[in-house]
C-alpha cells in the first residue's frame, strides 16, 4: 500500500512539473511576442519618422527656390526694376559659367509666355526666342520646379531711339526631389 501512495505521489509530483514547465513555456512564449510586437511598433515609427524627414527636406528644396526666385528677379544681374528682368543681361549670363557657384538650385530658366517665339535663345535668334536657360546642373537629376511671373524686358531701337519692350515670361527655379 505504501507503494501505490508513493506511486501516486510520485505521478502527482511530474503532473505538477509538467504544468510548471508548461507555465514557464507560455509566459517565455507571451515575452517573445512582446518584444516581436514593440519591434514592430518600434520600426513602423521610423517609417512614419523617414516620411516626414523627406517632406521636410522637399518643402526646404521649395522654400529655397522660391527665396532664390525673389532674389534672383531683384537682383542685379538679372533686374531692370521691380519684377522686371533684363534678357539683354540673360543672354550674356547664358555663356558665363562664373555665376555657378553661386546657385544653389539644378537650373533656372526664363520662359517667354507671352507672346511665344522660337526655342531655346542664343545669339543668333536674339529676340525671337522663348526660352532662356541660364544655368542648368550636369547629371540626371529628378526635379521640381517653382516659379513666378516676371516682365521680360530689352532694349530695341525703334524710330532712332532706344525704347524698351517688354513680355510676360515665368522665372523657372528646379531643385532636386530626393
Amino acid at each position: 500500500m505504501d507503494r501505490m501512495r508513493w506511486l501516486s505521489a510520485a505521478c502527482g509530483r511530474m503532473k505538477m512539473k509538467k504544468k510548471a514547465q508548461f507555465k514557464i513555456q507560455q509566459m517565455a512564449l507571451m515575452l517573445i511576442a512582446v518584444v516581436l510586437f514593440f519591434i514592430l511598433v518600434g520600426l513602423f515609427w521610423l517609417a512614419l519618422q523617414y516620411r516626414n524627414l523627406q517632406k521636410q527636406a522637399l518643402q526646404l528644396e521649395e522654400s529655397k527656390s522660391i527665396l532664390l526666385s525673389e532674389f534672383l528677379s531683384s537682383s542685379t544681374e538679372f533686374s531692370c526694376g521691380s519684377y522686371c528682368i533684363d534678357t539683354d543681361k540673360m543672354m550674356v549670363l547664358i555663356d558665363r559659367k562664373v555665376y555657378y557657384s553661386l546657385w544653389p538650385v539644378s537650373y533656372i530658366k526664363l520662359r517667354k509666355i507671352c507672346p511665344g517665339g522660337g526655342g531655346e535663345c542664343n545669339r543668333e535668334n536674339y529676340p525671337n526666342c522663348s526660352i532662356y536657360s541660364v544655368y542648368e546642373k550636369e547629371g540626371n537629376v529628378s526635379r521640381g520646379e517653382i516659379g513666378s511671373f516676371v516682365a521680360l524686358c530689352r532694349y530695341e531701337k525703334i524710330g532712332g531711339y532706344a525704347k524698351r519692350v517688354c513680355d510676360l515670361g515665368k522665372l523657372g527655379i528646379g531643385y532636386e526631389i530626393k
